[in-house]
């Protein structure tokens, strides 16, 4: 007798704990279903605005601010014949677009903003956004540039402000694992070079794009998963 009820009390701590376990999982699965309609509506409605005719539209960045009633986006990042064409914030520090959406609501899967220490019109300037291997994020594309016929492809990236319109042309590709030079903004003039070179010999191909101390530059940054932990970064300059 003692026996048996051991046992239905091992079985109904195990019921409990797979009870439990079902619960959180089911929890994490729904916010994360909620948190990807929350940011699926917030593309939808940037898009709706035709600015991917951005050699033309002026105003795309105050149209984003009036958008969303929020006077931290900054700019817009455009890639041509690429489904990447998403407004860039800014926060007061680079924690908090990370789990913002551009509508100033939590969610974890966060926007695309430009790193609070840069002003837009600086010589370097980085720009960061989310990655997954479960859902499909802005930044997700970026990953297309490990292939090189991609690259030759779509190798210009164009950021525009409220009162410039700046054109890109990508120098480097390559994969952050544990040597994060790349987002150094104190950088003199006799170092500049060096960090052009060094940025320029990190990437996976030849680009044949040349770069130096005259060259203002652009870093897109996302999270990279093959390692674990590791960052792709994109390094273009300016034309």
């Amino acid at each position: 007798m003692k026996k048996s009820k051991i046992l239905k009390i091992v079985i109904s701590l195990l019921v409990f704990f797979v009870l439990v376990l079902t619960f959180f999982l089911n929890s994490n699965s729904n916010l994360e279903i909620t948190e990807k309609e929350a940011k699926d509506e917030i593309i939808k409605k940037y898009q709706t605005l035709e600015s991917n005719t951005l050699l033309e539209n002026s105003s795309v960045v105050l149209d984003y601010q009036k958008m969303f009633n929020n006077s931290s986006i900054v700019g817009e990042l455009y890639i041509p014949n690429t489904e990447l064409k998403v407004p860039v914030a800014q926060g007061e520090d680079n924690d908090y677009y990370l789990n913002h959406l551009l509508d100033k609501s939590y969610n974890t899967l966060g926007s695309v903003f430009l790193d609070y220490r840069n002003n837009v019109d600086d010589k370097k300037i980085i720009i960061y956004g989310h990655n997954s291997q479960d859902i499909t994020t802005e930044f997700h594309m970026l990953e297309n540039y490990l292939d090189y016929d991609y690259y030759k492809r779509y190798s210009d990236i164009y950021f525009e402000t409220i009162n410039n319109k700046y054109h890109y042309k990508i120098f480097s590709v390559y994969i952050a694992t544990n040597d994060y030079q790349h987002v150094n903004l104190k950088l003199f003039e006799a170092s500049y070079q060096k960090h052009l070179d060094w940025l320029l010999q990190q990437s996976i191909y030849d680009t044949g794009v040349l770069v130096n101390r005259d060259d203002d530059i652009l870093i897109l940054q996302t999270c990279y998963f093959e390692p674990k932990d590791s960052f792709l970064i994109i390094a273009a300059k300016k034309i």
